[in-house]
Formats: C-alpha cells, sequence, structure tokens
C-alpha cells in the first residue's frame, strides 16, 4: 500500500496539478504582474513537483526500510 501512495505523490499529484487546471487558466485573460496566470501556474508546479518526488522518495525508503525487518 505504501508503493501505492509514494507512486501517487510522486507521479499523479504532479501530472495533475500541471495539466489539471490550464484549460481554465489558459482560456481566460488573467494576468499576474503582466505574465499570464497558465505561465505562473506552470512556474509554481515546479517546486511543488520536486517537493512530491521528495516526499515520494521518502515514502519508498520507508516502505523499503519496513520490508526489510
Amino acid at each position: 500500500m505504501l508503493a501505492y501512495s509514494g507512486f501517487a505523490v510522486g507521479l499523479v499529484l504532479p501530472f495533475l496539478a500541471v495539466l489539471g487546471p490550464l484549460p481554465w487558466l489558459s482560456s481566460g485573460t488573467l494576468v499576474i504582474g503582466g505574465i499570464p496566470a497558465a505561465l505562473v501556474w506552470l512556474f509554481a508546479c515546479l517546486p511543488l513537483t520536486s517537493l512530491c518526488m521528495a516526499v515520494a522518495w521518502k515514502l519508498e525508503k520507508r516502505g523499503r526500510q519496513d520490508r526489510d525487518d
């Protein structure tokens, strides 16, 4: 079960965070600081993706330690 949570956090969550809101953000005319909202969202997702990968790695390490014991 722990392996699936690492997979979900490391792959599915960033995928949905990047691609999920883009249809709504790109169709509007919202501008943040002179930059389109879709571009701001994509740049904000870069550290989020790194954070998700770090959490998935920690979950995998913890799951591996549990299996070794």
